[in-house]
C-alpha cells in the first residue's frame, strides 16, 4: 500500500510541496470539479425551463440525474471505500454492463437468424449500434484493465471470464462497425502507448529526449484538433481534401448548420429534448423531423444547454483527468492499472463524441458521465491510502469552497467573454428562445401543416420575441440572430421588402448561414431574378424537398403567380447542378 511518503516523493518532483500542500491542492481540483458539476446541472435546469415541449425536458432532466449524482457521489465512496473493494464494485459493474450490452446487440443477429428459419424471435430486440458502440469503446478499455489485474493476481477463472466477456465486447463493437469508436480506442491506447513510454524514457535516457517526446505528442494533437476544426469551418476544403463519402458530407453540413443554432441559443440553450424540430424548423427549414441529434456530443450539449454548459463540461473532464493523473503517481500497482483503464475509457468517448451523441440523446444519457464517475472513485481511494497519517485535509472546507466557486463561476464569466457582445446576444437568445416556444409549442401536424401559418397567425404572440430581437439590433445592428429571425417572420407574413433588407444584414455578418441562404435565394426567386437566385443556392443541400415544401407553401396561400416564379429558379438552379 502507497504511504505518507508516495505524497512527499510525488510533491518533490512536481515543485517540492510538504504533504498537507499537495493534498489542499488536490482538494482545490475536486473542489473545482464539483463546481464544474453543479454550473453543468444548472445549465441542466435552465434547459428544462426554456424548452418549448415542458414533458419532453423533464423527461430528459431525469436520464441525465443520475450521472450528475455519481459524479457528485463518486469521490466520497472511493474515501471510503478500500482498493479492494473499489476494484469488485467498479470492475464487476463495467464486466456486467459490458456483458448486457454485447448480449443485447449480439443478440439481434442471432434473431436474424431465427427468423431466416421462420422461428419467432420477436422478443429479441434491435438495439441502435451507434449507441452500443459509444458505451463498448468507454468500456473496453476497462475491461481490459480489470483483465490486467485480475491475471497478474492469479486468478485463474476470473481472467477467464474477463477475457471471455472482453471478447463478447470487441466482437459486439466490430458488428457496429463504428469508425468514431476505433478512432477513440485507436486514440487512447496511444495516449496510453505514450505514457508508458514518457516514463521509460525518464527513467533511463536523459531529459531532451523527454521534450522530444513531449513535443510530438502536442504537436500530433494540435494538428489533429486544428484539421478537425478547419474542416468544420471551411466547407471549401471538403473539396481540396477529396471528401466524397455520403455520409461524411452529411455530418460535416449538419455540424456547420449546428453552429448558428448554438449562437441563436448561446447562453440558455434552446432546451433539452428540442433539438429534432429547432433543426428541422431553424436550419433545415423543413416541416417534419428530420435529424434528431447533432451527431457530435459537444454540439448537442451547446445547443440544447448552451455554451456555458460546454465549457462546463469541459472543465469537468479537465479537473477530472488532474485529479486522476496525478493519483497515477500516487497509487499502488492495482489502483494505477484501474486509473489508466479508466482514462482510456474516458480517452475514447472523448474522440468517438467528436463524431457521435447517440449515448447523450438516448435514455442512457447518465452514462456520459460514467467514465469521470470511475476515474473520481478510483483516484479518492488512492489519495486517501497514500495520505494515510497526514492530517485529513482532504475534504476540508477552505479548498473545496475556493475549487467550487471557480468552477461554479468561469463558465458563464468565460462564455460572456467570448460572446462578442454580451448584451445584443442576450437579447437575441432571449428573442429565439420566446420565438421557439410560440412556433414549436403550438406547431403541430395536423392541424398546422407549414410552420408559417403559425407565424402569420399568432403576430401577437411573437410579439415580445420580436421586441427582443430589435433590442439586440438597437444593440448590434449587424446581430445575425436577430436578422435571420426577423426576416423569417417577415417571410412568412408576406412582408418580401422588410424580409430581404434582414436577410441581407444576415447574411453580411454570417454569410455561410444556411437559413439565411435559402430565403434570401427565395425572395429573389419571388422578385424574379432567377440568377441571384440560383447563385445564392449553390453549394445547399435541397435534398429533403426544401423547395418543395416552399411551392405548397405558396399553393396553400394561392399565389399562383409567386408559384411560378419559384419554378422558374429551381429549374435553372436544378439544370446547374
Amino acid at each position: 500500500m502507497a504511504s505518507r511518503v508516495d505524497v512527499r516523493r510525488a510533491d518533490e518532483q512536481s515543485g517540492g510541496f510538504g504533504p498537507e500542500t499537495f493534498v489542499r491542492l488536490q482538494s482545490a481540483v475536486l473542489g473545482a470539479n464539483y463546481g464544474f458539476t453543479l454550473s453543468l446541472f444548472t445549465a441542466t435546469v435552465v434547459a428544462v425551463w426554456v424548452a418549448y415541449d415542458e414533458d419532453r425536458a423533464i423527461e430528459r432532466f431525469f436520464f441525465l440525474l443520475g450521472g450528475f449524482v455519481a459524479v457528485l457521489a463518486a469521490p466520497l465512496l472511493g474515501k471510503y471505500c478500500s482498493m479492494q473493494m473499489t476494484v469488485r464494485v467498479l470492475g464487476g459493474g463495467v464486466a456486467l454492463a459490458g456483458a448486457f450490452v454485447s448480449v443485447i446487440y449480439l443478440a439481434q443477429f442471432v434473431g436474424a437468424g431465427l427468423r431466416a428459419w421462420n422461428i419467432a424471435a420477436i422478443w429479441l430486440p434491435t438495439p441502435n449500434p451507434n449507441l452500443t458502440a459509444q458505451l463498448l469503446a468507454m468500456a473496453i478499455p476497462v475491461l481490459g484493465a480489470i483483465l490486467w489485474i485480475v491475471w497478474t493476481r492469479k486468478r485463474g477463472r476470473a481472467a477467464l471470464l474477463v477475457g471471455g466477456l472482453l471478447a463478447l465486447s470487441l466482437m459486439a463493437l466490430a458488428l457496429t462497425g463504428s469508425r468514431g469508436a476505433f478512432l477513440g480506442l485507436g486514440a487512447a491506447g496511444a495516449a496510453v502507448g505514450y505514457g508508458w513510454l514518457h516514463g521509460a524514457l525518464k527513467r533511463r535516457f536523459q531529459t531532451r529526449w523527454l521534450w522530444l517526446l513531449d513535443g510530438a505528442a502536442l504537436l500530433g494533437a494540435a494538428g489533429a484538433a486544428l484539421v478537425y476544426l478547419a474542416v468544420i469551418a471551411l466547407p471549401r476544403l471538403d473539396t481540396q481534401l477529396g471528401i466524397q463519402d455520403a455520409s461524411a458530407l452529411s455530418r460535416l453540413d449538419l455540424w456547420r448548420s449546428s453552429l448558428p443554432l448554438i449562437a441563436d441559443y448561446y447562453f440558455t440553450g434552446s432546451g433539452l429534448g428540442t433539438a429534432v424540430m429547432v433543426y428541422a424548423t431553424y436550419a433545415y427549414l423543413l416541416h417534419v423531423p428530420y435529424l434528431y441529434h447533432a451527431h457530435n456530443f459537444y454540439l448537442h450539449l451547446a445547443l440544447e444547454q448552451g455554451l456555458a454548459a460546454l465549457f462546463a463540461w469541459l472543465g469537468l473532464i479537465a479537473t477530472t483527468v488532474t485529479y486522476a493523473v496525478v493519483a497515477l503517481r500516487i497509487a499502488e500497482r492495482t489502483t494505477r492499472i484501474l486509473l489508466i483503464g479508466g482514462l482510456a475509457g474516458l480517452g475514447a468517448f472523448l474522440v468517438h463524441s467528436l463524431f457521435e451523441a447517440e449515448l447523450f440523446y438516448s435514455p442512457l444519457a447518465a452514462f456520459v458521465f460514467f467514465t469521470p464517475a470511475l476515474l473520481l472513485w478510483s483516484a479518492s481511494t488512492a489519495y486517501e491510502a497514500a495520505i494515510e497519517g497526514v492530517q485529513p485535509v482532504l475534504f476540508s472546507i477552505a479548498p473545496i469552497g475556493g475549487g467550487l466557486v471557480f468552477g461554479l463561476a468561469a463558465p458563464l464569466l468565460l462564455a460572456m467573454l467570448m460572446s462578442g457582445g454580451a448584451a445584443a446576444r442576450w437579447e437575441a437568445n432571449l428573442g429565439a428562445v420566446l420565438q421557439t416556444r410560440v412556433e414549436l409549442g403550438t406547431y403541430r401536424r395536423p392541424p398546422w401543416s407549414f410552420q408559417d401559418e403559425v407565424r402569420r397567425q399568432l403576430r401577437a404572440e411573437l410579439t415580445l420575441a420580436e421586441l427582443h430581437f430589435e433590442a439586440a439590433l438597437a444593440l448590434d445592428p449587424l446581430q445575425p440572430t436577430a436578422r435571420r429571425r426577423l426576416g423569417a417572420i417577415a417571410l412568412a407574413q408576406g412582408a418580401f421588402d422588410l424580409a430581404k433588407a434582414h436577410l441581407l444584414a444576415a447574411y453580411a455578418s454570417a454569410p455561410h448561414d444556411r437559413a439565411t441562404r435559402q430565403m434570401l435565394g427565395e425572395i429573389y426567386a419571388l422578385e424574379g431574378d432567377v440568377d441571384a437566385a440560383v447563385q445564392m443556392w449553390q453549394g445547399l443541400d435541397f435534398g429533403q424537398g426544401q423547395l418543395m415544401v416552399r411551392e405548397w407553401w405558396y399553393q396553400a396561400l394561392g399565389k399562383p403567380e409567386k408559384v411560378e416564379r419559384l419554378n422558374d429558379a429551381i429549374r435553372a438552379y436544378q439544370r446547374l447542378r
